[in-house]
């Protein structure tokens, strides 16, 4: 008897990723930054580089870039900052910029930069005010000024060579309004972002999300990121015991650092003992990118499997309504025998790769096949083995 699961993948999103000063300076003017108690160093990324190098997986870090600032370009864009017109950034001539630019480059395989914000706030007469994108009525920010805080946010990106254009958005301080044409998400859509995510319960709603966990938002693929585990200013955590029932493990930068740069592996060693158990759960797997878990979500709520005892049918109609979608998912197998997926039977599908995780558990790796709204995979007596199979990756 085959048993068959397409599971949720999930993915790690790190915010206030970017900046170098640690302390919040909200009650004399400032931003929110990190809450941490002590400046950011290079080994702040490593941390969240070996995270995703452990893992397998290549984790979202939502950059705020004010603080890389090299030119002092901001000083042309108040609202951006502080420090309006005389924005003067203490760092730009920092080595850590530098350094940290070319740690990033080398390591792209295990982080992902992503689009949070350029100062976090928005700043009105020097007054702050919350957010950088939307107020805390949910109104969007004057269109001319958000599309210049976007232009500037991507001169600083590419001022230090931050590698590809980002594809995904987390909205500051979770403000965002869901399904307005006239909103975010479109502007958004035009500069190739193609995924955002941010807490459901935290939002304004122009329109319903198509699922109570994802949604379509001006052709953008947008999931509920949930609760987070940890405080958002909550450093060097003991231990991670919260259940993570959605397809985002959200998070805080300092959520992953020790008070002693030099423990923060041992922070590290916390998430991973946390996190690893979910890859091998049967509804469950860590995800390789943002993509991917993006992806596998619609695929696991939209797909409608059929299950016999020699194999599963899949109709995959309801995907045709759903943007951002990668053309491959991933499928968990159990069988009463052992099997050899590499000779399972398929049709409008294509097998990319396949593991072995448990004794009577397997991950495959499928592509649908071009204009193929419906697939199969059949159990033959060639995919029957006597012993048990190796592994192909």
């Amino acid at each position: 008897m085959i048993k068959a699961s397409i599971p949720i993948a999930l993915q790690i999103v790190i915010d206030d990723v970017g900046w170098w000063r640690g302390t919040d300076d909200n009650e004399t003017g400032g931003p929110f930054r990190t809450g941490f108690c002590r400046d950011h160093v290079p080994a702040d990324y490593q941390a969240i580089i070996d995270l995703g190098c452990r893992l397998h997986m290549r984790p979202q870090a939502a950059m705020i870039l004010a603080e890389w600032d090299r030119t002092n370009l901001l000083r042309s864009l108040p609202s951006a900052t502080w420090m309006g017109a005389e924005w003067d950034n203490p760092f730009k001539s920092d080595s850590r910029l530098d350094e940290t630019s070319a740690l990033l480059a080398e390591n792209s395989r295990h982080i992902e930069l992503a689009l949070h914000g350029v100062g976090h706030e928005f700043w009105s007469d020097g007054v702050p005010t919350r957010a950088e994108w939307h107020d805390q009525a949910g109104q969007m920010r004057p269109r001319d000024l958000v599309e210049a805080h976007l232009d500037a946010f991507m001169e600083i990106w590419n001022q230090n060579r931050l590698g590809s254009d980002p594809f995904s958005f987390v909205p500051t301080a979770f403000l965002h309004r869901f399904g307005d044409p006239e909103g975010l998400a479109p502007i958004l859509a035009r500069r190739g972002i193609r995924y955002i995510s941010s807490p459901f319960g935290r939002m304004f709603f122009h329109q319903p999300s198509e699922e109570g966990d994802f949604g379509i938002d001006g052709g953008l693929l947008m999931l509920d990121r949930g609760t987070d585990p940890l405080r958002w200013f909550a450093a060097e955590p003991d231990a991670i015991e919260s259940e993570i029932t959605g397809a985002i493990c959200g998070m805080h930068w300092p959520n992953l650092l020790a008070k002693d740069p030099a423990r923060n592996s041992e922070v590290i060693d916390r998430w991973v003992q946390f996190l690893t158990p979910y890859d091998t759960r049967f509804d469950r797997m860590l995800a390789p990118d943002t993509p991917a878990s993006f992806s596998q979500l619609v695929y696991h709520r939209w797909t409608r499997l059929k299950t016999d005892p020699d194999g599963v049918e899949f109709d995959f109609a309801r995907l045709e309504a759903a943007t951002g979608l990668l053309p491959s998912f991933y499928l968990k197998l159990t069988a009463d025998q052992p099997f050899d997926p590499a000779a399972l039977q398929l049709t409008g599908l294509s097998l990319l790769e396949h593991h072995k995780e448990l004794p009577n558990q397997w991950r495959l790796h499928l592509q649908r096949l071009p204009g193929n709204r419906v697939g199969s995979l059949r159990l033959t007596t060639d995919s029957i083995t006597a012993n048990t199979c190796q592994s192909s990756i």
